[in-house]
């Protein structure tokens, strides 16, 4: 029996619990970085280890090597009696969930643990009851499961509409996971996405030190599930960009100790009175969709949709 878990954590804490059966972490990161579809093994690998390693400041060659083990784990799934996904209702969760179901969909005995909570909190005792309460995955789940990845990795991010629009009653929070993935996209109030606008908001009366920063927006439902490095690289793009939206006091190797400041632009845009793709040159990939400023995609919260933009409006 092989466990996948996303992440150390609850891998770590599942053995602990002796849940019988061998215990994966998986390791990535699709919300950010390229995605390629179609792709080889070797483009997909070679594509994601190069960001990874610049992401996460990693060796190039360690990061290549971790991904073909895992991708050989993965393959290597397919042998075992049963396969069982251990994964949590927010976006983070959702993406891996929707890849891994593309992996090792077809396996004969496939089961699952969709815990509407974050499976760091339950105790030992309590993981042992999620295991043995584990669903076996439908088809209908696994069928919607791969249209939904297709329309997370394809280069036009419009098909995302047609998860967000639709209840899904065999694939809880499916709909909210795609909208949270689609709020990420430029606003058409200011030009931002979801998660600056949250993380911005919370600098709006006063500066806010980081562990302050992430503690609320993580905790914050519907959850992103982002890691600390995940919404730290968010705001250093806004503080890098052609017109810095935020300053941050950072003591090298103290995350946790830095502090953010807004900006008078990014106060502006905070309050939409300036749009913030018309102070920098956009280029940024969300799934498999690559946005510039010449080909971009907004996300309207009104009509809980995305929306193209034309070239002359992006100009």
């Amino acid at each position: 029996m092989l466990h996948i878990h996303n992440g150390d954590v609850v891998a770590v804490r599942a053995r602990r619990a002796q849940i019988p059966g061998t215990h994966l972490a998986f390791r990535e990161s699709l919300i950010g970085g390229p995605i390629l579809t179609p792709a080889t093994r070797d483009e997909w690998i070679e594509a994601r280890a190069h960001w990874l390693s610049e992401t996460h400041g990693q060796h190039l060659l360690r990061v290549r090597n971790d991904l073909i083990a895992q991708d050989d784990a993965l393959a290597a799934a397919m042998k075992e009696d049963e396969v069982v996904l251990w994964f949590e209702h927010d976006l983070y969760c959702l993406i891996h969930l929707l890849y891994l179901f593309a992996h090792v969909g077809a396996h004969h005995n496939l089961t699952l643990i969709w815990s509407p909570k974050p499976l760091s909190e339950p105790t030992e005792d309590e993981l042992r009851e999620l295991w043995e309460s584990r669903e076996t995955v439908k088809p209908s789940m696994l069928a919607l499961a791969a249209e939904a990845w297709r329309a997370y990795a394809g280069a036009d991010p419009l098909a995302l509409n047609r998860f967000i629009s639709t209840d899904w009653p065999e694939f809880p929070f499916l709909r909210e996971g795609m909208a949270l993935h689609a709020s990420r996209f430029p606003s058409t109030y200011n030009g931002l996405g979801e998660i600056a606008n949250r993380t911005l908001g919370e600098m709006a009366f006063a500066p806010v030190d980081f562990l302050t920063l992430f503690d609320r927006f993580n905790e914050a439902v519907p959850r992103f599930g982002f890691g600390d490095t995940d919404v730290m690289r968010e705001l250093r793009q806004l503080a890098r960009g052609d017109v810095a939206l935020i300053t941050i006091a950072e003591v090298e190797g103290e995350l946790p100790k830095a502090v953010f400041t807004l900006t008078p632009a990014g106060e502006n845009v905070i309050a939409g009175e300036v749009d913030y793709t018309k102070l920098t040159d956009l280029d940024c990939r969300l799934g498999g969709a690559h946005l510039t400023r010449e080909r971009m995609w907004r996300w309207d919260a009104k009509a809980r949709q995305l929306i193209a933009q034309s070239p002359s409006l992006a100009s």
